[in-house]
């Protein structure tokens, strides 16, 4: 049974790991970054040598942890294309979104249909700068009501000379295309079960960093759900998708503008700069369903056994 540092925390369960390591496994997590100081001195305490540190389930960046222990389990896609010693590329959220299995979580929807009936859709929960500026930009580019696009509180995007605050009441507000987005996102933040992604084709996923080479649960979902994504992510995560072997639509979404480009801020102009045209061009729905069979394929490819191999290559055989 895989086994925890701290006795007086709680950890996500862990025990997926024994298909790749002794099941009394010391597990060291991103949660024990938090008390660096204990986690230092609970670790010269413990007797158990068989150790792994594990710090796939939140963006860290790898180069400036304080804890030196290998081998180390990384959710940073560099390391899929560069492996180092002591460190492995396990790419957590696309393997378990893959099994359609929720691990720690309580059983949630992995799937959904292709009879969209929305064009667009954009859910924020936590607001951060790279979404912020997303719902200002729309906003000042009057584009906001053809998006379904939520947080789960308020949020005010200061850019320059323009400022966008969200809404301080969510309900019954126009900006509020989802009805109670509190709700909605709190029951739904793992999950594509709710209507939103039964019904919209395409998916504007804003991932939970932008500075770090690191894939969440939020660019699972277009794929799962039957959907187109956009990214706004980090630099070059379109090309990593793209080399695990999906289908990201570069014929349609032209990701390749702005994948390798450094400045936040210009990268996701550059997005919303497409999405505007595609947005004002009104072909979403019906360029969506041109290309049903590549979206089947995506859907089908990410859930198999082909898919999981490719993306574990570096885990313990």
């Amino acid at each position: 049974m895989i086994e925890f540092l701290n006795p007086d925390r709680f950890y996500t369960n862990r025990q997926y790991l024994t298909q790749w390591f002794l099941e009394d496994t010391l597990c060291i997590t991103d949660n024990d970054f938090e008390n660096i100081d204990k986690t230092h001195q609970l670790l010269v305490q413990h007797p158990n040598p068989n150790r792994v540190l594990d710090i796939t389930h939140n963006p860290l960046p790898d180069h400036l942890l304080s804890i030196d222990l290998t081998p180390r389990l990384t959710n940073n896609f560099e390391f899929y294309y560069n492996p180092t010693t002591g460190v492995i590329f396990f790419p957590l959220f696309l393997w378990m979104y893959s099994l359609r299995n929720s691990l720690w979580w309580e059983p949630f929807c992995f799937d959904q249909g292709t009879d969209k009936t929305q064009a667009l859709m954009c859910l924020n929960n936590r607001p951060r700068s790279h979404r912020t500026q997303v719902w200002a930009e729309f906003n000042r580019r009057g584009i906001i009501d053809q998006c379904v696009f939520s947080f789960t509180e308020p949020v005010d995007h200061q850019k320059n000379l323009y400022s966008y605050p969200y809404p301080s009441t969510l309900e019954n507000n126009k900006f509020d295309l989802l009805g109670n987005a509190k709700e909605i996102l709190l029951g739904n933040d793992i999950s594509v079960g709710h209507s939103v992604y039964k019904n919209c084709a395409i998916n504007l996923v804003t991932e939970t960093v932008t500075d770090l080479t690191y894939i969440s649960e939020k660019t699972c979902k277009p794929f799962i759900a039957r959907q187109i994504p956009i990214l706004v992510g980090s630099v070059k995560i379109n090309q990593f998708l793209t080399d695990i072997g999906l289908d990201m639509f570069a014929d349609v979404v032209p990701w390749a503008q702005w994948d390798n480009e450094p400045n936040e801020t210009q990268r996701i102009n550059k997005i919303i700069d497409f999405v505007e045209s595609w947005l004002n061009s009104g072909t979403m729905l019906s360029d969506y369903k041109k290309l049903l069979s590549r979206i089947e394929h995506n859907k089908q490819y990410f859930h198999s056994e082909q898919f999981r191999n490719r993306i574990l290559n570096q885990m313990p055989s």
